[in-house]
Formats: structure tokens, sequence, C-alpha cells
């Protein structure tokens, strides 16, 4: 009977003082889980580390990098983080690779943007006090997160204060959730390495208020970062057995990023994906001026908007296979194209406004079926068009949405049996009617999930999707 033991791993890149940040040229973290006799569990792997925000590179003191942001910051300019994201606001790509042959077993990029939507759609408003406050740093509104998080506290007469808050969080991923076990014998499958590639500072961070003066220097910074996971040893008696285990194959879903804009009326995404087995697509919407800039939170998951502020509504929706609607052989209309249904006070009537709950509904079954799902933090406050997105972080803006923020995003599922559907000789499309009629372009985050099938041998490894 095999028995289990937790390693520690350090980064393979780090500076001498065990800190690393974007500001200071370190882009890009990674750890080697190295070759052992014994099997990975990927699904045990965390990365821990602390966390500083600083509001601008000013040393109060010799050892700091900069000044850290307090309490008091925050009745004028003060840098903060998205609450839903908490630390993964900082990971932008997750890459994780064979180590002997140095190539991709699983790449997704935009990673944060991804988990905005992934966390909001699985975890519960008490999931985000609870247990994803002590993982990942993560809390239910955006004062929350200020005090609880960004801040170092009262800093009236302590120049020299710095408070680092810890973290341990999981990596949401295909690879690292298939439930298979990685043997990690020089032989077989060997060591993994994990890459992060780190967010800029200017989108982790963003204003809490609509002021930047003072804080456009603002960066955040890492420290004491590992990996930590659970490996369990071979027995003697199970040794032949796996030392022979020279080739393999893993089967997991795993996530496709893309990134493109529209700015008009009639918007037509198309790509082609060359995926064979298709599970659901979905993506999510910010203007393109609210990305790398401190005055707006460019992570968060909005309505898209007029350049003003005020929300775009859709009118239809059609997803397409290859040109023609598809899997829904019907075109999809909002319900903002009912009477009553609108943001501005007096259009016609303007007495509710509320989110399409089929679109709603749809976009969560892209992201995680319904049977698989037990609890969610989508709902009437987080789901509505009641807010517009203007930067000042005031009552009735998008940085003050309840319930997390803002969760909206269009999705459709292709597969209702986990056999995915073939698109790689057709292409995915997306026909979107709006009433953007401003000039402002939308930037859309598009995701797509596939079943993948990780072919591995002593030549390295192959990924078939």
């Amino acid at each position: 009977m095999s028995s289990s033991r937790f390693i520690q791993v350090r980064p393979n890149n780090v500076a001498s003082d065990q800190t690393i940040s974007f500001k200071r040229g370190f882009p890009v973290v990674s750890w080697t889980i190295p070759a052992q006799n014994g099997v990975l569990d990927p699904r045990s792997i965390r990365i821990n580390g602390e966390v500083c925000v600083y509001k601008n590179q000013t040393k109060p003191i010799a050892s700091f990098p900069g000044t850290p942001t307090y309490d008091e910051d925050y009745a004028g300019s003060a840098p903060t983080m998205d609450n839903r994201l908490g630390i993964y606001s900082m990971w932008d790509q997750l890459v994780i690779r064979h180590d002997k042959s140095k190539q991709i077993c699983e790449n997704i990029q935009n990673y944060h943007r991804y988990m905005s939507s992934y966390l909001g759609l699985t975890s519960s408003v008490q999931d985000l006090t609870g247990h994803m406050n002590e993982a990942a740093l993560i809390q239910p509104n955006a004062q929350a997160m200020y005090f609880n998080v960004v801040s170092s506290g009262d800093g009236t007469g302590a120049a020299g204060k710095r408070m680092r808050k810890a973290f341990s969080c999981y990596l949401p991923c295909g690879f690292l959730m298939s439930g298979q076990s990685i043997n990690l014998m020089e032989n077989s499958f060997g060591a993994v390495t994990i890459e992060i590639h780190l967010t800029p500072d200017n989108q982790a961070l963003f204003s809490r208020s609509a002021a930047t003066a003072g804080i456009e220097d603002a960066f955040y910074e890492l420290s004491n970062l590992s990996l930590s996971c659970e490996v369990h040893d071979v027995p003697a008696e199970e040794m032949r057995a796996l030392e022979s285990q020279t080739t393999g194959e893993l089967e997991f879903n795993t996530i496709t990023s893309l990134y493109t804009t529209f700015n008009s009326t009639n918007a037509q995404i198309q790509y082609s994906l060359g995926l064979r087995y298709l599970q659901s697509a979905f993506m999510n919407f910010v203007p393109s001026a609210h990305i790398n800039t401190l005055t707006h939170n460019g992570l968060a998951t909005t309505y898209p908007s007029q350049q003003d502020g005020s929300l775009v509504k859709f009118k239809t929706i059609q997803f397409l296979k290859g040109g023609v609607s598809y899997p829904a052989d019907f075109t999809i209309r909002d319900n903002t194209e009912l009477i009553g249904n609108s943001t501005i006070a007096g259009a016609n009537g303007g007495r509710f406004s509320t989110g399409d709950p089929q679109l709603a509904r749809m976009f969560a079954e892209s992201v995680v079926p319904e049977a698989m799902v037990d609890k969610t933090s989508l709902g009437p406050s987080n789901a509505s068009r009641d807010y517009t997105l203007d930067q000042s972080g005031a009552a009735g803006t998008y940085k003050a949405v309840r319930d997390g923020g803002a969760l909206f995003g269009l999705g459709v599922r292709m597969s209702q049996f986990n056999d995915g559907e073939d698109f790689s000789q057709q292409q995915f499309g997306v026909a979107l009617e709006s009433d953007l009629t401003s000039d402002n372009p939308i930037g859309v985050y598009l995701y797509f999930k596939s079943k993948a099938r990780l072919v591995w041998g002593p030549s390295g490894v192959n990924l078939l999707r």
C-alpha cells in the first residue's frame, strides 16, 4: 500500500529577496515538480505565497519597494483589485509543460477573465466570504476587498508599516482537474513544469474611484512563493509495473482562448477552430478603453457600453456552425426588446432593467453544466442591467454592483452528452445585433471548451483536440 507525502517546491526564477513583480521585470514565474519514484495527484497542487499592493514607488524605508496602500487612502486616490478574482487578478496566463521535452500540455490565455466567469458561476456568495477568502483572497464586495486585502491597515504615524496577505490557491484547468494521476518516474511522464504569466500592474489594479493622482505607479509584489502538492510513493511491488509505463495518455477538457473586438450594431465573429470535440463556447466583454488602465477595472465582466458609459442592449443573438444557426435553429431575442425593460428612465416606459434569464442560463450551462453545479453567485443583483460603466465607483456604477460584481456573458453548450461537436472543418460563428451606436470598441474574450487527449512517450507529448 502506497504512502503519500506533501512536497513544497520553490520557483525556478525569483529574486534573491524571494520577491517577484511585473514592475521589476519578472513577467513569468515557474515551478518544476521534479521526477521521482512517485505518483502525483494534480488536484492537490496549490500556489502559495504573499502579496502586497503599493500605491507608488516612494520608499518610506529602504527595504520597501514603495509606499503601501493604507486605510486612510480610501477617501482619495487608492488602487484596488477585482473582489471576485482576488489573487487570480494577477494570473494572466497558465501554461503546463512536459518538463523533459518542454512541450505544452495545456495553455489557457486570458486566464483571469476565464476565472471571473468560472468563479462567479460555480461559487456562492458565501464561498466568496469563506474559504475562497482564505485560499485566494477573494471578497464578497469591493469595500471588503480594499480593507481586507489591498490595504496594509492604518498608516497614520507608521511609515514603516506593511502587511503582506497570504494565499494558497488552486489552479482550475483540465490537466490538473482530470482526476488522473501523473507518473513522475524518470522513464515515464517525469517532471512537470507549471508557468504563470503575470498580469501587468495597470490591468490587475485599478482606481477605487475616478481619481488616479498619486497612484500612477501603483503595483503589486508577490513574495515567498512556493508550489505544494501531494505525491504518492510507489510501493516496491508496483515499482516494476510503473517503470514500464513509458507511454500513456490523459483525457481532459481544456480551454482555448481568443480575443477580438466589435464596434458596430451588427457584429459577426467567426473563427476556424480546428477542434473536433467542442463542448461549449462562451464569451465575456469589456470596452477596449478599459484594458490596461488604472481608471477602470479591465477584468470586470459587464455588459458592453456606449462611449458615455450607458449599457448597450443586445437585440438578437445567433450562434452559428458553418454560417448556419446551431445548435439552436432560431434567433434568440433579448428581453431588452420588451416594453419597459430599459436602463434609461422614460425610454420604453423605463420601469425595470432586467437581464435576459434565457441568456443567463445558457451562459452558465456553457461554463459548467447545470447537473454539475450545486451553488452559484449568479442572481438578480449581478445579472441585472441596473448600472453604468462610469469610472467613479459611486452607487449605480459597475464598481459597486452587489453579490461579487457584475456577471454577464454569452455562451452556448454544444454537446448534451459530453461527446462534443466537430468544428474541425466548419467555422464557429456568433452574430450579435445591438444598439451600439457610439464609437466605443468592445473587447470580446472568447473561450472554447473542448475534449483533449494528451499522448505522451519517450519523444515528448502530443495534444490532440
